[in-house]
């Protein structure tokens, strides 16, 4: 079997279900990357958003994970709808789509506070899994009954 994290989420997130990466949905993802050199960063996506973005200035021989968490780049990854664009707070989609990743909603000069680059992909793929969802629950004609949702609950 071939598993496709983006679909599990989504799906997991339409079934009411806690996502388990921070890819959708808007639950406070809490990890942290330490470098071979003892440096603890934010996740390495924040990479491509711009050369320093997932620094945070700590490493492990002088500062605990909790520290970490509490630096202000983790906790911004953290504050949910309340760090997303008006456009996403708005959305009907926002419990599933969670404003997408992080570091697909960075603008230079301006910030996190954007929609994903991805959103109108998002919103026909969530859009696409929940009426397929749907039909499977239904049992709707000439539609496969998929396979169960690994930890969802029947």
């Amino acid at each position: 079997t071939t598993r496709i994290r983006l679909f599990e989420e989504c799906l997991a997130l339409l079934l009411g279900r806690p996502a388990a990466t921070e890819s959708l949905g808007l639950d406070p993802f809490t990890a942290v990357v330490v470098e071979t050199d003892g440096a603890i960063e934010q996740v390495d996506s924040l990479k491509s958003a711009y050369e320093g973005a997932a620094a945070t200035g700590l490493d492990v021989f002088a500062h605990s994970f909790d520290t970490a968490l509490a630096h202000p780049g983790v906790r911004a990854r953290q504050a949910g709808a309340a760090a997303l664009a008006a456009e996403c707070r708005a959305c009907p989609l926002l419990t599933v789509c969670g404003g997408g990743h992080y570091a697909h909603r960075y603008r230079a000069g301006d910030g996190f506070a954007h929609p994903s680059v991805y959103c109108a992909d998002l919103k026909k793929f969530i859009r696409h899994v929940a009426v397929a969802l749907d039909r499977a629950a239904r049992g709707a004609p000439g539609e496969p009954r998929p396979a169960p949702v690994p930890g969802a609950s029947r």
